[in-house]
């Protein structure tokens, strides 16, 4: 179990500790860390604190390792039945709402990749997601945990070397959107650095039901939704919404192949939609009911393992009785009104126990 301390909830956990060394030492001697931080934070509640220590953090860590048991650490994650279902998922997930900073020196090397100074990998969750954040972490045996307050979400960060090779163990081979070229440039790095020889894949052009890949992507950037309108006429439909950024920056490759695959896939429609900014986005909305059909085949067999697992519950549970045509009956509208009420944003009951399953 993860504990935090104050406005700085993230950045100290139970189970790091920070070097006291010279930062807190003149303030008050012998004191642990934990208490200094807690005693400032609740006194003086400032931004400023919260980045410094953070930076102070990432950056007094050693992040170079000498690796006496590099073997072991690449045949960690080798792909097996067992795994594949974890490591597409991951994927998936990555590819959603995962990001990769890369950070180069001042050498003046012509070699892009020998100018790199430090590689992090982090993926973002809403914060009522943390009990998901925390078993990845688990899982992976790796990383930290980084709560953001105001944004209301938790960040599982991986920054040391070990870390990044863990994490590219898992999941290389399974990535299918144009995140896969800053991706590569962190095996170049691990490959130079280590003189190691990971093999740099390209994009996973399997169906898209050949592994749970897509179940990490939906659980990073899809939600289900359940329509009640009773305003002039009774509407009620369940669809599943995807949506992502048209373009990957670093690259300038575009998602839509990948989208259209998915489109095709669930028998829905690419669209486009606009968001603040006047930033533009691919969408799929599928709702027909052959949609509803492939949907709920390929999770009768692969599974979502954040909160929107829940959501999927009622969601799925819905979506049978409206390919049963039963779903206007009348107990049949108040037990829908009443799904549709109890799911996203206005859920307050939450269940972990699949994550087991994971």
């Amino acid at each position: 179990m993860i504990r935090t301390y104050g406005s700085l909830r993230g950045f100290i956990r139970e189970e790091d500790s920070i070097s006291s060394g010279n930062f807190f030492v003149p303030l008050l001697i012998g004191a642990e860390i934990k208490s200094i931080i807690f005693f400032i934070c609740r006194y003086i509640k400032k931004n400023f604190l919260c980045k410094t220590l953070d930076l102070y953090y990432n950056y007094n860590y050693n992040y170079n390792y000498n690796y006496s048991n590099l073997e072991n650490i690449l045949n960690k994650n080798k792909i097996t039945d067992v795994n594949k279902n974890f490591n597409s998922y991951l994927a998936g997930l990555f590819e959603g709402d995962g990001y990769i900073t890369i950070s180069r020196g001042n050498n003046q090397s012509k070699n892009k990749i020998s100018r790199i100074r430090k590689i992090v990998i982090g993926i973002t969750f809403h914060i009522k997601d943390l009990p998901l954040c925390q078993h990845l972490k688990f899982k992976l045996q790796e990383g930290w945990i980084r709560i953001k307050d105001k944004e209301n979400a938790c960040v599982l960060i991986l920054h040391t070397d070990r870390g990044l090779i863990t994490f590219v163990n898992t999941i290389n081979s399974y990535l299918r959107t144009p995140k896969i070229y800053k991706f590569n440039l962190v095996i170049d790095y691990l490959n130079l650095k280590y003189s190691l020889n990971i093999i740099k894949h390209k994009e996973d052009f399997l169906d898209i039901n050949s592994n749970n890949w897509l179940g990490g992507f939906i659980d990073a950037d899809g939600g289900f939704y359940i329509r009640y309108s009773d305003a002039t006429k009774l509407r009620i439909a369940c669809s599943l919404t995807l949506e992502q950024r048209r373009i990957e920056p670093m690259s300038n490759l575009s998602y839509e192949p990948l989208f259209l695959k998915i489109s095709k896939f669930l028998n829905a429609k690419l669209e486009i939609s606009k968001h603040n900014e006047n930033k533009f986005y691919f969408m799929i909305r599928a709702s027909n009911r052959n949609s509803l059909k492939i949907i709920i085949d390929y999770f009768n067999y692969y599974k979502i393992y954040s909160s929107k697992y829940l959501d999927y519950l009622n969601w799925v549970t819905a979506a049978k009785l409206l390919l049963d045509k039963s779903a206007y009956k009348l107990e049949n509208r108040k037990f829908i009104y009443y799904l549709k009420n109890s799911m996203n944003s206005k859920r307050t009951y939450f269940n972990w126990d699949h994550l087991s399953n994971l």
